[in-house]
């Protein structure tokens, strides 16, 4: 009694005489009557403990925070464009770019794209030197957004975004990201089966060549090389290729390149791919078995492509047992980041099993692709 007492005093609610609570408490006890929501906080509150570990009914207990006043919400002006807020979004931009290798794009996209609001409001009424910083972070972050869309699989919504950055980065005079962002849409194009229009757009990226940057310049062509393999060019895709690890050797290591992933080993997993696709899987298989000896520890959903690549290749090869450690491996790697692109990759590989079918090690392994594709 004392305790329910107390309690009422610090909620507000108004108790009967002693007497009357004792008959109240007694008929609850006896099951007699169920609490009522004033008699329900009360208990909570001695309690310490949820309606839910009372075991009370929920229908009669709306959340005390109901009963809580909303706080009025001030009118705000949109915000300025200055530099602090400018080394915010630069600073957010990093360690999303950290990030992304390792959980993924899933939970990213709508961390990433939260940003764009704030910095579609700066570009309203930023102007001269400012407003090109406030652009080019706009221009950073929807090639992020475009290439998080491409790795969950949505080509049209990864197109719409990097066409925004697109957009952006006409408005400034800068060859190497706008040479960027077009390597990104050859990228996108061609992941859709577009390798002609892909060749376009990798052109376009290199129209001013001498002007970028060395490993821009290399994925440019590296974007180049891989619509010539799509389309069956196979000494255009070499010559491009070999250009492309020529710079990429070359690049000196400032850490502000556009892309400062852009190594002769990545050169070296593209260029497998593109054996792939020539139907060269020797080729291939020497190359991945390579750079999976050196792969970076950070850039792990790319190990997880690099492996769906390697397990291909052997497959082409009917090494049986090889293709499978290297997509099992492969498949929980794409189940840890969401990545839609290993798991195509992984696609290509069932039909080349089939002869196989029958193994238990395939049979478990469709079965987990069947249960992937089905989440």
């Amino acid at each position: 009694m004392d305790a329910m007492e107390d309690a009422a005093v610090r909620l507000g609610i108004e108790l009967p005489s002693r007497s009357s609570l004792k008959t109240q408490v007694s008929m609850f006890e006896n099951g007699r009557r169920e609490p009522g929501p004033e008699y329900q906080a009360l208990f909570c509150e001695v309690y310490e403990a949820t309606r839910m570990e009372l075991g009370l009914a929920v229908e009669f207990a709306p959340s005390q925070l109901e009963a809580l006043p909303t706080l009025p919400i001030p009118s705000a002006t949109s915000p300025t464009a200055n530099p602090a807020i400018l080394d915010y979004l630069r600073s957010v931009f990093l360690q999303h770019v950290q990030a992304e290798p390792l959980v993924g794009p899933r939970f990213l996209v709508p961390a990433v794209q939260s940003q764009m609001p704030l910095i579609e409001e700066l570009c309203k009424d930023a102007s001269g030197p400012l407003r090109d910083e406030v652009v080019r972070v706009g221009a950073r972050y929807a090639e992020l957004l475009g290439w998080l869309h491409q790795d969950t699989g949505d080509s049209k919504s990864a197109m719409l975004w990097t066409n925004r950055a697109l957009d952006y980065a006409s408005e400034l005079d800068d060859p190497a990201l706008s040479a960027y962002v077009f390597h990104r849409r050859s990228n996108i194009a061609a992941e859709a089966g577009q390798a002609g229009y892909a060749v376009g757009l990798a052109n376009a990226a290199l129209k001013e060549a001498r002007k970028l940057p060395h490993q821009v310049r290399a994925v440019a062509l590296r974007a180049r090389a891989n619509s010539y393999a799509l389309l069956g060019q196979a000494d255009d895709c070499a010559r491009a290729l070999d250009e492309a690890r020529v710079l990429a050797d070359e690049a000196p290591d400032d850490g502000a390149s556009l892309a400062p992933y852009c190594s002769v080993s990545y050169i070296d997993m593209e260029a497998a791919n593109c054996a792939l696709q020539l139907q060269r899987p020797e080729q291939a298989v020497k190359t991945l078995e390579a750079s999976l000896t050196r792969w970076p520890a950070e850039q792990q959903r790319d190990r997880g492509l690099c492996l769906a690549r390697l397990a291909t290749a052997y497959a082409q090869l009917e090494d049986v047992e090889g293709a499978y450690n290297a997509a099992s491996e492969a498949a929980a790697i794409a189940q840890a980041t969401g990545s839609a692109r290993i798991f195509a990759e992984l696609g290509r590989l069932q039909p080349l099993l089939q002869p196989w079918r029958k193994l238990v090690e395939i049979s478990e392994l469709n079965r987990l692709l069947g249960s992937m594709r089905g989440s």
